[in-house]
Order: structure tokens, then C-alpha cells, then sequence
């Protein structure tokens, strides 16, 4: 069976009408109230609107212009407190100048140049020592005896 043209479908077929996607999104719109003539008017401003690549070049300059304060904050907190009494210009006088430091540690240099010489030198004459004594002939029957030699004739022989 068919409806009439005027009559509303059966409750399973009902469904609310969504309006609110309808009405216009007023939140980001700016309106100025002007008198012309005496009447009162209403006009809406214009929202600057910028690309997405002009959005992240201004926040890119923002991140890098807050790093650089956060920086020279860092910088003033760094500087050193004001010394509020001085010392006098005598307090710790130099006994020596940067002349007397140098021939200090050219001395130095000199004083280990001589260790190491010495030492290699003793180095050198422990291994003519060794190589003397490693050319040497031994008797090896003087050096351990001639009973070391001799044959065993009761002890452990060979055979059965």
C-alpha cells in the first residue's frame, strides 16, 4: 500500500532533521556595527587568511627568535657578580714574570731530555751485556760436572 502525498511514514522510517549543519559558522566571522545615513549597518571584516608555508615560516621565525632570548637570558644569568670590595693592586704580587717561567720549563725539557738519553744508553749496554754472554762457549761438562754424564748402570735400565 501507498501513503497518501501529506502523510508521515511509519515511526521505523523516522529520522530527525539535522538542522545545526545548516546555520552558518558565525564563531570566526567579525562584525562592525556603522551608522551611514543615520541607519545602523552591518559589515563583516575580513580575515587575513595566509598559506599553510607562510604559517610555518612565521612560527619557524618565532622558535628561532625564543631559542635566542632564551640564550641571552642564559648569558645574563652567567655574568659574574660585582666584586664589592677589591683587592688591593699588591695582594698577590708576582715573584716572577712569564721569562722565568719559560727558562723554568726549558730546563725542565732539557733536565728530561738527559734522563731519557741516560737511559737508553743503559738499555743499550744491558743488551751488549746479553748478546756477550749468549756468543759465549760453555764446557757443559765443567759447568755440571761429570757425574751428570755418567752413565747409570744399576738404576732403571733398559730392557727385561
Amino acid at each position: 500500500r501507498r501513503a497518501a502525498p501529506g502523510a508521515r511514514p511509519p515511526p521505523e522510517r523516522r529520522m530527525k532533521r539535522k538542522r545545526q549543519r545548516k546555520k552558518l559558522d558565525l564563531s570566526r566571522v567579525k562584525t562592525v556595527f556603522t551608522k551611514k545615513r543615520g541607519r545602523l549597518v552591518v559589515t563583516q571584516e575580513e580575515e587575513v587568511r595566509r598559506t599553510a608555508k607562510e604559517l610555518e615560516e612565521e612560527i619557524r621565525q618565532l622558535k628561532a627568535a625564543k631559542k635566542e632570548a632564551t640564550k641571552a637570558k642564559g648569558r645574563r644569568r652567567r655574568q659574574p657578580a660585582p666584586v664589592k670590595e677589591r683587592k688591593a693592586i699588591d695582594y698577590l704580587p708576582t715573584l716572577a714574570g712569564q721569562r722565568v717561567d719559560r727558562k723554568a720549563r726549558v730546563q725542565a725539557r732539557l733536565a728530561k731530555k738527559e734522563e731519557r738519553t741516560a737511559a737508553k744508553e743503559r738499555r743499550r749496554q744491558a743488551k751488549l751485556k746479553r748478546e756477550r754472554r749468549g756468543a759465549q762457549e760453555v764446557d757443559i761438562k765443567g759447568a755440571l760436572g761429570a757425574d751428570f754424564f755418567a752413565a747409570e748402570e744399576d738404576e732403571g735400565g733398559a730392557g727385561g
